[in-house]
């Protein structure tokens, strides 16, 4: 199918400084693609591109690039392609054509040939600025206070006496390179101009504190035209190379507010109208920043990461609002298909599910809210999609450009937001979308590894759609806006599918050798060795690292249903950083541990080292706790992380290793005296303690080492000129280079287990610290919130005599004791990176009398077995006894 590009008479822009009443509806109707009637004029510049994306009701043409329809006298071959500046869909249109729409995001397009710089001289000088609105605003509150003396004030004079407000704002939001030139301010002396937000968001309160609402609404007006109607230079690459004035836009206060559905707002500047068109500015805003250019977009995130923090969070949390409501809407939409479900036959309710509309966002705006629509159809059979565990599917917005624009400039967000070292850097959990967690999370994984199967759904919408081309959308491609629990959720999704495949290919090899596999990776080990049988059943069982895990202690009854592969992880992390081992070091000015440079019976010059033997041990052990969701308790620094996520290292991570060494650096860097040389009297060297060298067998050993940082770094000293080199080689050494081989050789075993499983790439380095340690209290535990999702067996309810005791006595002890209580019942003291409230804790009860045994517990299930004690005194005491003379799978 080829679209049609009519060609209509080219219209020359008028603007006579008046608010036109049809320009609201101008802003958000539909534009329809008529064909030319036969007879009309068609200009050779002028052309609408007929363009279809995921919203357009033909959801045949979605496949295809849209195409110009070109007359025999026009050359054919000469067609130039590109996306839409706008919603990013591909448009092919002739070379000399110079004004095109699409009608995905009915953008018009204008191609014009660069202008003579000499010619805009003139217009240099203009600008909007605070200043200048204040001046006119004070004139047009002088002339107010004039009319009321008079008396004869009506709505319609009130109107007219702001008029110059409206014209001053016409003349400067109706061009983009005024709007590039307002509200800059330098960066900090640098000879960097940034938007001076504080000032911008005066200059709206003024506007918005205005006793008429007409100023307000035409600067509206006047930006959407500015955004329907963007004009490029042919020899820009036809691209978007400014990026403020968008910037200026996109800070308007109604657009944040207009993707709130708050109903009860009294705030007369939230009108249906006002509403309507600031939406109009959000789409298109996030459409335009999301397609800039290469080049664009590096500057626009350098620009972003000297934003201030707050306008930084604000502008991220309007990205999340857009989509929220563009999820919003497609619930709405799911709404309406279930209440007609007994009424509708299943292929049109297929065809309705398919069917993509085309919407601005005002109808949506006008409809009630989805509590107000569930109320009125409570006992009618109605239940809330939610409520029902209500998924939103793959194909529902999989083609929708607004969700795409939005994913795409977070993404930008996201890149800037890492480069804010120094500048109030968000957390990751600041770009989470909780309505994400309503995606069918499954689908989206699968589309994203490129592995969805082919179910009869899939088949028929290909057919229908005759889709020959794949799509490359998944919010797993940016997966900084899931949030945490949803990534677990998918990765425990394909660790199961692993664990499912593997043990049904060691069912097939059972039955065609004829004799017995295991379905599971078992280890048994001893507890006086269990670093040496532990890294000898890893090397007899290679191909058995993404089977289920199961572990056995030798002379001990326990069966492994979670509990023991527990127990077998806190004492093989416990064992392999014992400072006999010399595996690692423990720096006490950070209480963190790191890699030893020198570890005991290490030769580097080897090829092969039986050392480093146990760090691979350990990259395969923290590679199966994560494989069999079990948390560890590490003291790691965030750099390995950081190393493990590819992500670069920066001096802050070397001053969380090292606090004090650091500080020492910054005096040195700090210090701008002549005498720098005779003060520090440095060179390009490092010294550092062997803490190991006691351990060592050789005798050669020192206990102080000192090694150059570049060749000759002896005979190098440290100058004001190359102090910051000398200490970006001295965090260089610490956390890479004097490491190297040791972390290779770790790295290689968490590789290995990880080695087929995609799921781990979505996480970064602070979420895979929570991943494999917790979340760590410093304080107390929250007991409460664990209690009210504790389950009680056996006879004991929430408002037992027992309970209540044994509550009140866990919530009372300082956290030392709240912890080896958490390890006596889980065989953990860490708390689940989605917090306590989904431990599955449980109560049981043992007797219905008083007894004088301790209590016992079942770590494979989290749960606590307690007797009816006959006082809480006795029941406290038998606790202690019980959390600190407990071991294994017994008592000392």
């Amino acid at each position: 199918m080829v679209s049609l590009f009519d060609k209509l008479n080219a219209k020359k822009d008028g603007r006579d400084g008046s608010v036109s009443k049809e320009l609201l509806s101008h802003s958000v109707a539909h534009t329809k693609n008529r064909l030319p009637k036969s007879g009309r004029r068609t200009s050779e510049r002028s052309l609408a591109a007929s363009v279809k994306d995921g919203s357009c009701s033909n959801s045949k043409s979605n496949k295809r690039n849209s195409s110009a329809s070109v007359s025999g006298e026009e050359d054919k071959s000469c067609l130039i392609s590109l996306n839409c500046l706008c919603c990013g869909v591909p448009l092919r249109f002739p070379a000399s054509i110079t004004k095109f729409r699409c009608s995905a995001c009915q953008v018009t397009v204008i191609v014009k040939e660069p202008e003579i710089n000499s010619n805009l001289e003139s217009n240099t000088h203009i600008s909007c600025t605070l200043e200048g609105l204040q001046m006119v605003v004070r004139r047009c509150h002088d002339d107010l206070q004039r009319l009321k003396k008079t008396g004869i004030l009506d709505k319609e004079r009130k109107g007219l006496i702001f008029q110059p407000v409206i014209t001053y704002l016409l003349d400067r939001f109706h061009d983009v390179s005024i709007l590039n030139r307002s509200f800059l301010v330098h960066d900090g002396g640098k000879n960097i101009k940034m938007l001076n937000y504080e000032v911008l968001q005066r200059f709206y309160s003024i506007l918005s504190n205005l006793p008429t609402r007409k100023p307000y609404y035409s600067m509206l007006c006047c930006c959407n035209d500015l955004l329907k109607r963007i004009t490029i230079n042919k020899g820009e690459n036809l691209q978007i190379l400014q990026y403020r004035w968008l910037l200026i836009i996109l800070n308007i206060p109604t657009i944040r507010t207009c993707l709130i559905r708050d109903r009860k707002s009294k705030n007369v500047f939230e009108t249906q109208q006002i509403r309507a068109v600031s939406y109009e500015l959000a789409k298109r805003c996030i459409g335009y920043l999301s397609n800039l250019s290469t080049k664009t977009s590096q500057q626009l995130i350098q620009s972003l990461r000297r934003t201030p923090t707050d306008n930084f969070s604000y502008q991220v949390e309007i990205l999340n609002l857009y989509i929220n409501f563009q999820f919003s809407r497609l619930l709405s939409n799911e709404l309406s298909n279930r209440t007609a479900k007994n009424n509708v036959k299943p292929e049109d309710e297929m065809r309705s599910r398919l069917r993509r509309h085309h919407t601005t966002g005002h109808e949506f705006l006008s409809t009630r809210p989805i509590s107000a629509q569930s109320n009125d159809k409570q006992g009618s059979g109605f239940t809330h999609p939610v409520n029902n565990k209500m998924k939103f599917k793959f194909f529902q917005y999989e083609e929708d450009w607004h969700i795409h624009s939005a994913a795409k400039l977070m993404f930008i967000y996201y890149v800037a937001n890492t480069r804010r070292n120094g500048r109030g850097a968000l957390s990751i959990q600041s770009f989470y979308n909780i309505t994400l967690d309503f995606i069918d999370y499954k689908q989206d994984f699968d589309h994203w590894r490129g592995v969805a199967q082919k179910t009869k759904m899939n088949q028929l919408i290909e057919e229908w759609g005759n889709s020959t081309t794949k799509k490359w959308f998944s919010f797993c491609k940016y997966p900084f806006i899931l949030s945490l629990g949803i990534k677990i959720s998918i990765m425990e999704y394909e660790i199961r599918r692993i664990m499912e495949h593997e043990a049904e290919q060691a069912f097939l090899i059972s039955l065609d050798k004829g004799k017995s596999v295991d379905v599971y990776f078992k280890i048994k080990v001893r507890r006086d060795v269990i670093s040496h049988d532990s890294l000898r059943c890893i090397k007899e069982h290679q191909g058995d690292l993404l089977k289920s895990l199961r572990i056995e202690f030798v002379n001990e009854p326990g069966i492994d249903a979670g509990g023991l592969r527990k127990e077998w992880f806190f004492l093989l992390t416990k064992s392999l950083f014992n400072p006999m081992n010399g595996l690692f070091i423990y720096i006490k000015e950070s209480s963190r541990s790191w890699f030893a440079i020198d570890p005991p019976n290490f030769d580097k010059s080897k090829g092969k080292n039986s050392q480093l033997e146990l760090y691979y041990l350990f990259g395969v052990v923290m590679g199966l706790a994560i494989f069999n969701s079990t948390i560890l308790d590490l003291q790691f620094p965030k750099a390995l992380y950081k190393k493990l996520c590819s992500e670069p290292l920066s001096f802050e991570d070397y001053s969380e290793l090292f606090p004090e060494t650091s500080r020492n650096l910054i005096k040195m860097l700090n210090y701008t005296e002549d005498n720098f040389e005779d003060v520090f009297s440095l060179t390009f060297e490092t010294t550092y303690r062997n803490n190991n060298w006691i351990l060592n067998d050789s005798k050669s050993s020192k206990e102080y080492v000192t090694v150059e940082l570049c060749e000759n770094g002896r005979n190098v000293p440290i100058t004001q000129s190359n102090k910051h080199e000398f200490v970006m080689k001295w965090v260089e050494f610490y956390l890479e280079k004097s490491i190297e081989p040791q972390y290779n050789k770790f790295v290689s075993g968490f590789k290995r287990v990880f080695a087929e499983c995609n799921s781990i790439k979505l996480f970064n380095s602070e979420e895979l610290e929570r991943l494999v340690c917790g979340d760590e209290e410093q304080t107390k535990f929250d007991f409460k919130s664990l209690r009210s999702v504790t389950k009680y067996v056996g006879g004991f309810s929430d408002d037992s005599r027992a309970v209540c005791w044994f509550w009140e006595i866990i919530e009372s002890w300082d956290y030392p004791l709240q912890k080896k209580l958490l390890q006596f019942v889980t065989a953990s003291d860490r708390i689940p990176a989605t917090g306590i409230s989904t431990i599955p804790f449980k109560i049981s009860l043992l007797g219905s009398h008083d007894s004088d045994d301790l209590p016992l517990a079942h770590t494979c299930f989290n749960e606590i077995c307690l007797w009816n004690y006959s006082s809480k005194k006795k029941l406290e005491l038998k606790l202690l006894w019980a959390i600190n003379e407990s071991e294994g799978y017994g008592f000392r």
